[in-house]
């Protein structure tokens, strides 16, 4: 039960988090990052290890909207071995580690060791790298003992606070969505849990399951491919709606099942219409969506807050890993509980 019940505190740490940066010592954190951005940056460069890295997804429209500078997103493993010694003076580094001790990213703080802009991202401020960077905004999550959960919408509603910071711009807007966010998740927790033990029936007799969404909601679509491997035990593929289309749609029709993500705007307008042609062709879809999608019976829409797409993933954040449980309990399996690693990755 340790994984349903931190998804039970979503709410107060996200709450949590927006208070701190609220306040002059999470502001003045935040204004740090300014100072590095401002200075002629080369480029934003995020790092991590699976969710750590999943959650800079959401600042990918946001970023190329509003900024002139390039925004980077780097898997760490890859960059330690790969990017590393591209890394320049001028480059803004924010590396994401829940732990701080995550063993690609550590490496590449200590890398770093000498870089003027490293910022870190943990949820433990005695970690190595919240230590030795520059800057470490902390998550403020609190103690996280299953997969991902509370760390990982923590981080994300982070990221957005950060890209206003990496331009400038002002946080109160963002402290507001995050406020409701929070209203939301205590509102499903509260009067729509019928819902998820509905998607979670249409998805009963799934062996391998598509995730798949366009834009910043991708983050949630991999952080989904991700854990639900990890909680349901359950083989997962994951891709953009237009990559899905290209050939893997092949594989649409009775036995084939999918999750997707549609936000507001366009993206999600694509995404809600492949989901009915493809609930229509015999695939049994779980759509989260900012509207209904269209009435079908392999269709079950779960309709959640309107928002921004960058917001979006977050709102959804609550609602899939409640699925995640219950799909995991109706296979035998306790969600979250690890059987051949652990909660931190010590070994490449």
């Amino acid at each position: 039960m340790a994984f349903l019940n931190e998804v039970k505190e979503k709410s107060k740490v996200l709450r949590d988090l927006t208070a701190f940066y609220q306040r002059d010592e999470g502001r003045s954190l935040l204004e740090k990052l300014w100072a590095m951005a401002s200075r002629r940056p080369r480029s934003f460069i995020f790092t991590g290890m699976g969710t750590s890295e999943f959650v800079s997804q959401v600042l990918v429209e946001y970023l190329s909207r509003k900024s002139p500078v390039p925004f980077i997103f780097w898997e760490a493993g890859e960059l330690l071995h790969y990017g590393i010694e591209s890394i320049r003076d001028d480059d803004v580094v924010i590396a994401v580690s829940q732990s701080g001790e995550s063993i690609e990213t550590r490496r590449i703080t200590e890398h770093l060791s000498y870089h003027l802009r490293l910022v870190a991202v943990t949820n433990n401020p005695e970690s190595y790298m919240a230590r030795y960077s520059r800057v470490n905004l902390p998550m403020l999550a609190g103690k996280e003992a299953s997969i991902s959960n509370k760390t990982y919408s923590n981080s994300m509603a982070l990221m957005l606070l950060i890209g206003r910071a990496l331009i400038g711009e002002d946080y109160d807007e963002v402290f507001a969505d995050l406020e409701q966010v929070a209203n939301e998740m205590d509102r499903f927790l509260a009067e729509r849990q019928n819902e998820i033990a509905q998607a979670a029936g249409l998805l009963r007799d799934a062996t391998f399951v598509y995730f798949i969404s366009r834009g910043p909601s991708l983050a949630a679509a991999r952080q989904a491919g991700l854990t639900y491997q990890e909680g349901v035990r359950i083989f997962t593929s994951v891709l953009p709606g237009g990559s899905f289309r290209h050939g893997p749609f092949e594989i649409v029709g009775q036995g084939h099942y999918a999750i997707m993500f549609a936000s507001d705007g366009h993206g999600g307008d694509l995404v809600r219409n492949m989901a009915l042609e493809m609930a229509e062709l015999g695939s049994k879809v779980v759509l989260f969506t900012s509207k209904n999608a269209g009435e079908h019976k392999n269709l079950l829409n779960i309709v959640l807050m309107p928002a921004a797409p960058e917001l979006f993933p977050l709102a959804c954040a609550l609602p899939q890993e409640l699925l995640l449980y219950h799909m995991a309990a109706d296979r035998g399996w306790e969600a979250g509980v690890f059987q051949r690693g652990s909660k931190v990755t010590l070994r490449e």
